[in-house]
């Protein structure tokens, strides 16, 4: 029983932690610990005694396993019969259509700017280059002044 306090101490931090880098998860229980593969999902119920660890499979009933499939069987059917009426997906088993892979086209009518509206763009692009550019030349020009300043 001192040998089984002594495991359990001494596994605690690793517990506590959350550390899962093995196999198996380890988790103190009443009586023992709860071993989980992590591979395969079994789950053991082990226990020790004077030094001495094992560990018996924890068996699922069959019959709970057998109404979760059901369960989830009727719930992919009415999930499917839901997706069937959508109006927005068509059928999962027939494929589009090659006239349905067309996008449609935009909305509204987006006029092609005349030559005016482009050089209006220009204008006002140049108007900004120049305008960062002055502002950049006398930047230089007070910090040419006072060279204490920084950029």
């Amino acid at each position: 029983m001192v040998a089984t306090g002594a495991l359990l101490l001494l596994a605690a931090p690793a517990w506590a932690a959350g550390e899962a880098t093995g196999r198996y998860t380890m988790s103190p229980t009443e009586g023992g610990v709860i071993r989980l593969d992590r591979e395969t999902g079994a789950m053991s119920f082990c226990t020790g005694k004077d030094g001495a660890w094992s560990c018996k499979e924890m068996p699922e009933s069959e019959n709970d396993l057998a109404q979760r499939v059901d369960e989830l069987e009727r719930e992919n059917r009415a999930l499917r019969a839901q997706a069937e009426r959508s109006p927005v997906h068509p059928p999962a088993s027939e494929p589009p259509a090659a006239g349905d892979l067309v996008p449609p086209a935009p909305p509204g009518d987006l006029p092609v700017p005349t030559e005016r509206d482009v050089d209006k763009l220009f204008d006002y692009v140049e108007g900004m280059v120049r305008k960062f550019k002055e502002r950049i030349d006398r930047l230089e020009r007070e910090a040419q002044k006072e060279p204490d300043l920084p950029l």
